[in-house]
């Protein structure tokens, strides 16, 4: 068996901790040039980052950052000189400006001023290490690129990156109050402004299924007094991804504080929580307010909130009421199929129902016929106003056409199942 000595053991260790250190010696160097390759320089940096001989050290952190910066640099120095980036040239952008500030994030607190003969930080009269040579530096390249996050964001999400557009937007929102930064901290843009961005981060964590993190914008932006109805449409979305009850409930009530019927997503939900405790009544009142309050040159809310009115006389078994409604909500705004194909499904059913328990097996009594006609015409109307989601429709008018023995138009619907 071969033998090592620990001679040559320690070497190779010296060897490989010299390697690394040439490594970042060469990167500053290479940042150093005129014009600067900084995509060649942040690759070649890249393995001292993970290098136990180098990680723990400030000098290959700060010389990433530089490079990442001057990557970002040269992309939107493109930009702003009219050339289209391409969709690699805005993510490595984009990427560029969340390694920057992540790389300085780490180094800042590596940089430290060192006492050669102790080889221990030195400290100040609080007791705290004193700064590095490169702290400052590091400090306002932060603070100087506060405005580019929101570019770096756009960058990100203009190359379908939902992602890193959230990442450096959340840099962002909290780089005013990082203690990191010292003395150099920017001065943060409007509460408002700052409310839109989470709005936009809120988007991408949705678009990238992150529901959890899209749903913790919401409580967020409130604070800020950006009003956006879109906020409480998408936060709704996401806290009924997640199952969370309590959100859904509260972003749908707060939702229809604010905007009222202008989406009636948000009394959808609250309807919907009456009925699973069964308050009809509490139903009934929230709609009859509701269709009271829309304008009535909303007549598209207004029929479709009658309809969900009519829905809830039908829970309850009150057909009669529930055609009246159906009838009401086509008055109201003759395009909403649903109605039409709400009030034709009660004629159905009900001839359906009577016909099964005729006595008369052959034949479709004349009352039962007129219903059933009655029905073919509203879910005729509803098919045609709603086809992309009227599917069942052409079946259910086969089997009624059935029953009336129309064989032509029983074909003709046969053919469009």
């Amino acid at each position: 068996m071969k033998k090592f000595s620990l001679l040559s053991i320690f070497l190779t260790a010296g060897l490989v901790m010299s390697a690394q250190t040439a490594l970042v010696e060469e990167v500053k160097h290479m940042l150093g040039q005129s014009k600067p390759d900084y995509a060649a320089a942040l690759k070649k940096i890249q393995p001292a980052l993970s290098d136990p001989s180098t990680m723990n050290t400030v000098a290959p952190w700060y010389y990433a950052g530089k490079a990442a910066f001057g990557v970002y640099d040269t992309n939107y120095l493109l930009q702003q000189l009219g050339n289209e980036l391409t969709k690699e040239q805005k993510e490595a952008a984009g990427n560029a400006m969340l390694q920057g500030y992540n790389d300085f994030f780490v180094a800042i607190p590596l940089d430290v001023e060192v006492d050669k003969k102790t080889g221990q930080p030195k400290l100040d009269k609080d007791g705290k290490a004193k700064p590095g040579k490169f702290v400052k530096e590091m400090q306002k390249t932060l603070k100087d690129n506060y405005q580019h996050l929101l570019q770096a964001g756009i960058m990100f999400y203009d190359a379908q990156n939902y992602k890193g557009a959230y990442d450096v937007w959340e840099i962002y929102v909290n780089l005013p109050s990082n203690p990191i930064l010292g003395s150099e901290k920017p001065t943060a843009d409007a509460d408002t402004l700052v409310g839109q961005i989470m709005y936009y981060q809120l988007l991408a964590a949705l678009i990238d299924n992150q529901n959890e993190k899209a749903l913790s914008k919401v409580a967020q932006i409130e604070k800020t007094g950006y009003q956006n109805i879109d906020v409480y449409v998408y936060g709704l979305q996401a806290a009924s991804h997640l199952n969370n009850t309590a959100e859904v409930a509260r972003i749908a009530k707060k939702g229809y504080e604010l905007y009222g019927t202008q989406n009636i997503d948000f009394i959808g939900q609250l309807i919907n929580e009456c009925l699973d405790s069964n308050d009809y009544a509490g139903a009934q009142k929230l709609l009859n307010e509701a269709v009271a309050a829309t304008p009535s040159d909303n007549s598209e809310t207004k029929s479709r909130l009658i309809n969900i009115l009519g829905i809830v006389f039908e829970r309850q078994d009150k057909f009669d009421q529930a055609l009246e409604q159906y009838n009401k909500g086509i008055q109201a705004d003759p395009n909403v199929a649903k109605n039409y194909y709400d009030a034709a499904r009660i004629y159905y059913n009900t001839a359906v129902k009577q016909d099964e328990e005729s006595a008369d097996e052959y034949n479709v009594s004349p009352e039962v016929k007129e219903k059933l006609l009655k029905a073919a015409d509203l879910f005729e109307k509803a098919y045609g106003l709603d086809e992309d989601n009227m599917t069942d429709v052409p079946n259910i008018m086969y089997n009624l056409y059935y029953r009336l023995g129309d064989e032509a138009k029983q074909n003709y619907w046969k053919n469009l199942r």
